[in-house]
């Protein structure tokens, strides 16, 4: 059985916001989140989070908590002198962030295969996203069959990741905890 796992993140990695959220959608069988799929709204080119009306936020979530999936979550704060990441800036910041949600997941699912989609950005290529995933899984006993970068909105998968790091995001940068308690029992965050 390989498991799936899709990541995407909120925010960005300058000042434009504190937080910095990354998100990853775990799952053993992907058809579970078909629910969660037919939530995601079509109208638009890209269906997003910071695109969505309440109630599709709403409807996407609540579905993605039914479905057996589990939501991991990294989250810093950009000005936190303290943080593990204070320091760090640009594409070492998003791979060192990366390599933390990617241990978080896979010491969940020891043992296992697993497909990795991240969303195609410029920050990792797919070589690095190979090595992080080869180098972080040894650790975990977790066979990464496949590391793909998938533009999101040629993947379902790294859309439901979206919504689910928006949610969380909102809770750090707004205190709005309204889309985040939606997924709180399927989830597992990280803060540094």
């Amino acid at each position: 059985m390989t498991w799936l796992i899709a990541i995407d993140e909120s925010g960005n990695l300058g000042k434009d916001t504190r937080f910095f959220t990354m998100s990853a959608i775990v799952i053993k069988r992907a058809r579970n989140l078909n629910p969660v799929y037919k939530e995601i709204p079509t109208y638009r080119d890209e269906s997003k989070f910071y695109n969505s009306s309440p109630s599709e936020i709403t409807n996407v979530l609540t579905a993605l908590g039914q479905s057996g999936a589990n939501v991991f979550s990294v989250t810093f704060d950009k000005y936190d002198y303290d943080s593990i990441y204070y320091g760090i800036a640009g594409k070492n910041l998003y791979k060192d962030v990366l390599a933390d949600l990617l241990a978080l997941c896979f010491s969940n699912i020891r043992g296992h295969d697993a497909t990795v989609y991240v969303d195609r950005n410029p920050f990792i290529s797919i070589s690095e996203l190979t090595e992080i995933c080869s180098e972080v899984s040894g650790r975990y006993d977790v066979n990464v069959r496949k590391a793909v970068k998938a533009t999101s909105h040629q993947n379902r998968c790294i859309q439901v990741a979206d919504y689910a790091a928006g949610a969380i995001s909102r809770s750090y940068e707004r205190g709005d905890s309204t889309y985040s308690s939606l997924i709180e029992n399927i989830s597992v965050a990280r803060k540094h």
